[in-house]
């Protein structure tokens, strides 16, 4: 068995006797007695599971301890639900003790958090890798990881990037492709439509419930805030060659590093690139059309929101494609 299997098995087992503890706990509360339920049943909840959570969980993945504080919480919210009230039994006495440990350990892993932040900043100049590596740090997961850091870059790059240059390795030429396919013309459509359709769905909702449209429009705003990011993303990764390799990227949503001597053909359309499964090829092409084709001799990888695949052919749109096939060829 190996060890990805056993981790998933210990969280599942976990999860699974966490829940029988807390349904039994709750459940047989009311034939305890009152002195004894006080003081055993908060002890389980807030101290005894979250102990099992940490010694079957967070300590084989590595996970950051910020994810124990979550589970106490949930067993003071059960305890008071299982009591009848926050002051009954060791209840009160077993927060006030428990909050500053939190605390703590808030501090502690936020403090990590923010060196394993600076770390990265010194290492690259792409935003991208900064939150990737922090992330990986608090949940140790490829993907969930890649899922949060192209999160955080949205928001970083509509709002923190517009005095900051293109992401461009010295030596390396640059290749713009946020005009291809008029993906910047559409998004300036959208910019001029947005503010009108977002006031008119407001008022036209509010008709109804006020909170329900305070919820589409506030969406409404966090899709605005999407938009922009990965629009200005595309402007601040552009593709670009250097000595070795070709460096792809498509906004936020994909990045790979092909080395120049893995290139087999560099085509301009899907049809002419080749006859390989589907499996084997990632089209991110604006509206999913494609001017560029990049095929290697073996599979590389490419870095996706999702996580990462091996592939043999990446379709991307660029504003000068035969600008970067003579550059490829050279």
């Amino acid at each position: 068995m190996d060890a990805a299997r056993r981790q998933r098995l210990s969280l599942i087992g976990f999860g699974t006797l966490g829940l029988a503890l807390y349904t039994y706990g709750v459940i047989s509360a009311p034939y305890i007695p009152s002195h004894i339920e006080g003081v055993a049943l908060p002890l389980d909840f807030m101290v005894g599971i979250p102990v099992g959570f940490y010694l079957l969980v967070v300590r084989p993945r590595r996970l950051t301890l910020l994810s124990v504080i979550p589970v106490i919480w949930i067993g003071y919210g059960l305890s008071v639900f299982a009591l009848g009230s926050a002051e009954a039994g060791v209840l009160p006495y077993l927060l006030a003790a428990l909050v500053p440990v939190e605390i703590a350990i808030a501090v502690k892993e936020c403090l990590k958090v923010a060196r394993v932040y600076k770390s990265a900043r010194k290492a690259s100049a792409d935003p991208m890798v900064w939150f990737k590596e922090t992330m990986l740090y608090l949940v140790r997961k490829d993907t969930p990881a890649g899922m949060a850091a192209a999160e955080l870059s949205v928001w970083y790059y509509a709002l923190l990037s517009w005095r900051k240059k293109p992401y461009v390795l010295p030596g390396e030429r640059a290749f713009s492709y946020h005009n291809a396919g008029g993906y910047m013309s559409m998004m300036l459509g959208l910019a001029l439509a947005f503010p009108v359709e977002i006031v008119g769905v407001h008022l036209l909702i509010s008709q109804w419930s006020v909170a329900a449209a305070c919820v589409v429009t506030a969406l409404s705003v966090y899709a605005v805030i999407w938009l922009v990011g990965d629009a200005r993303a595309r402007v601040m990764r552009p593709v670009a060659i250097g000595e070795d390799c070709v460096r792809l990227e498509c906004g936020i949503q994909m990045e790979a590093v092909i080395p120049l001597s893995e290139i087999e053909k560099v085509c301009v359309t899907e049809r002419d690139a080749c006859d390989l499964p589907k499996e084997d090829a990632l089209n991110f092409g604006t509206f999913y059309k494609a001017n560029l084709w990049i095929i290697t001799k073996c599979p590389v990888l490419a870095r996706t929101i999702t996580g990462t695949k091996q592939v043999r052919a990446i379709g991307i749109s660029i504003d000068d494609p035969k600008a970067m096939i003579r550059e490829i060829q050279k």
